[in-house]
């Protein structure tokens, strides 16, 4: 009869609704103060007892999605979809849509960032009422998800403006983060001009993105302008411009930046420190780097681990002193792998293989695993016989740990590393254990170390592999297969290659048609030579020399002098290979005048200084003629011991005076 009481049933129905607002509000406090396991346990035990009443709290729902557990949020979006809350309760629907954006760019996803976007898209599609926050939840998911769908993002921002919804300062930073990513510079400076339009204030958040913007399409006087716009700047700020303008290629400019950035009382960071010392390590400027690497004591930074990377890679690369390297690469608190691989590439540089491999085994000791690129670097660097040996250890070590599964560039080093040292069927092995993963520069390697070997007919059985595979091509492979023809002196594989340059749009790459010119040489078609050679724009000294190196080959001594006429009229700098060319030909020909002039013309005229080479045929050209007298002295005032052994003719009486 109690049950009956219309008190008691209001009673229980106010008690109901306390415990629902009580529970819900304790999901959403333990999701938002990060104790994640806490809400969903507190949510699945309401949801055993009372699966109605929690699927429907748009509050302990939307605090559940900031957990990120992808199974619990496709169960909500399923239960919402069931009860149609996703076109009545924008609320949830919104939630939703962030955490398939934040789905989209966590590490989880790393393998497939676009997983989220299709049940974002259906969602965002059956929202009956779109708003300014549901457009920019959705940009989000489809910026964050990649490549892919950037333009899918910016074509959100129309739609959106036709549906009513004023964009927010967030949707600018996302569709500007696009364009950046996507180097979008035309789309980006039209958001731009929106955003002015729209009256939105520049503050440090949209002021970081359009010059970030800027900067990635390379356009740094919008981007000096952007800094400058407003009064407010901060580091992030200055040390992306200083990135951008390293990045451009202007050293000098980031380096003006900086001191820019000293003098606006903004105080740099570790960040800020290590775009700088990189930039100088991809220009090799040894002084600037150590300059700021003084300045990091008066900061507290000179055990900063990303500043100390930087530190690495600038002396590794730029400083003779290995003592640089080491100290820098021991001031590091806590090495991880970018300190042990910049490590290791210096040493690497350094010609130190047996300290190169100790470093990797030190590194695997002290807890840090190396990656594709560690191992790739230090296979790189094996020269000696011992670091062969190294070598085979290490292919070792990679077949124990299955070390990512032979990824290419490791599978490539490989390859590498048995080419050099002529052991192809080693190589051969391992490029076929790459089965999936083979790349042009796989069989470029198999190439090259098959052509020094003389196998010239297999390495042209890897380009009919590389065409069955599907492998794309470059100028420097097909150039690799063109100098087995070459060697071959096969006219007719010669032409099919030289119609696939053609067909693959390679025909004007300057290694294809040097190659070329080769190849049509050394099978006696001089006149396909010289058409090849008349197709190059702007012939440099490489292209000019394959062409004299043909017609002294082919005994064309006359035309090989007009040549080098025709270079320097045009302006092209000859080079040593060049006089030597030359004074084989003027020797050839008994030409042994205009021979003496170009010999006198190389440091008069041209800046090349003599080598050994060029005074032995020098030498040879005088014997031969029967000038022995200007031969003896030219001996005794020349700096180099000429090669005398191979000096032919009268010339062998001078070595008696």
């Amino acid at each position: 009869m109690n049950s009956m009481n219309p008190y008691r049933s209001i009673d229980m129905c106010l008690r109901l609704r306390r415990s629902a607002s009580s529970w819900a509000a304790a999901v959403a406090d333990h999701a938002r103060s990060g104790r994640h396991d806490a809400a969903l346990t507190v949510f699945r035990r309401v949801l055993a007892v009372h699966p109605a009443t929690a699927a429907a709290d748009e509050l302990a729902c939307s605090a559940l999605l900031r957990c990120c557990d992808a199974r619990l949020a496709y169960q909500i979006h399923a239960q919402a979809c069931r009860r149609g809350l996703v076109a009545s309760n924008p609320v949830l629907a919104c939630s939703l849509l962030a955490f398939y954006a934040a789905a989209a760019s966590s590490p989880a996803a790393a393998s497939s960032p676009t997983a989220a976007i299709p049940p974002a898209c259906n969602l965002f599609d059956e929202m009956a009422h779109k708003d300014a926050v549901s457009y920019t939840a959705m940009i989000s998911a489809l910026v964050r998800a990649g490549a892919a769908h950037w333009r899918q993002a910016l074509a959100l921002y129309p739609c959106m403006l036709q549906a009513g919804a004023p964009p927010t300062q967030h949707t600018f930073a996302q569709l500007l983060s696009a364009c950046a990513s996507g180097r979008l510079h035309r789309q980006g400076t039209q958001l731009h001009a929106q955003l002015l339009r729209w009256g939105a204030g520049l503050n440090l958040v949209l002021k970081t993105a359009l010059l970030h913007m800027y900067c990635n399409c390379g356009n740094m006087g919008y981007a000096h302008t952007v800094l400058h716009s407003t009064p407010q700047t901060d580091v992030v700020l200055w040390t992306a411009l200083i990135t951008g303008y390293a990045r451009s290629g202007d050293l000098q400019s980031a380096l003006q930046m900086f001191r820019s950035m000293t003098r606006a009382a903004v105080l740099p960071n570790a960040f800020t420190y290590a775009a700088l010392i990189s930039a100088c390590s991809s220009f090799r400027a040894l002084q600037p780097g150590r300059q700021i690497h003084a300045r990091l004591f008066k900061f507290g930074l000179e055990h900063d681990t990303s500043v100390c990377n930087a530190l690495v890679d600038l002396y590794s690369k730029s400083s003779s002193r290995l003592l640089d390297l080491l100290h820098t690469f021991h001031a590091v608190d806590k090495p991880n792998v970018v300190s042990w691989t910049a490590l290791i590439a210096g040493l690497a540089c350094h010609g130190r293989d047996e300290e190169t491999f100790l470093a990797f085994s030190q590194m695997r000791l002290s807890g840090v695993l190396p990656n594709s690129f560690t191992v790739s670097t230090l296979l790189k660097g094996s020269s000696s016989s011992l670091a062969f040996l190294h070598a085979r250890k290490i292919h070792g070590y990679i077949l124990k740990t299955s070390f990512e599964s032979l990824d290419a560039a490791v599978g490539n080093s490989l390859v590498d590393v048995y080419v050099r040292f002529a052991r192809m069927d080693d190589a051969w092995a391992v490029a076929t254990t790459m089965a999936f993963i083979r790349d042009r520069f796989t069989y470029t390697s198999l190439a090259r170390g098959l052509n020094q070997m003389g196998l010239q007919q297999r390495t042209l059985e890897m380009f009919v592999r590389m065409f069955h595979e599907d492998v794309d091509i470059d100028g420097f492979s097909l150039a690799s297969f063109l100098s087995s023809a070459a060697s071959l002196a096969s006219i007719e594989t010669g032409k099919q290659l030289h119609s696939c340059s053609v067909k693959l749009g390679l025909s004007s790459d300057i290694s294809v048609s040097n190659s070329l010119i080769d190849m049509y040489s050394k099978c006696k078609c001089m006149g396909d030579a010289r058409n090849v050679f008349q197709s190059i724009g702007e012939p440099k000294v490489v292209s000019w020399n394959a062409l004299m190196s043909a017609l002294v080959s082919n005994e064309y001594y006359s035309e090989a002098l007009s040549a080098f006429e025709d270079m320097t009229l045009v302006g092209a700098k000859p080079d040593g290979i060049t006089f030597s060319l030359m004074l084989f030909a003027c020797n050839r020909s008994g030409l042994v005048d205009i021979g003496i002039k170009y010999f006198n013309s190389m440091g008069n005229l041209f800046g090349v200084l003599p080598q050994r080479s060029h005074y032995t045929l020098f030498l040879d050209m005088l014997g031969r003629s029967g000038r022995l007298t200007e031969a003896a002295s030219t001996i005794d005032v020349i700096p180099i011991q000429p090669d005398l052994v191979n000096v032919q003719g009268s010339i062998g009486i001078l070595k008696s005076l």
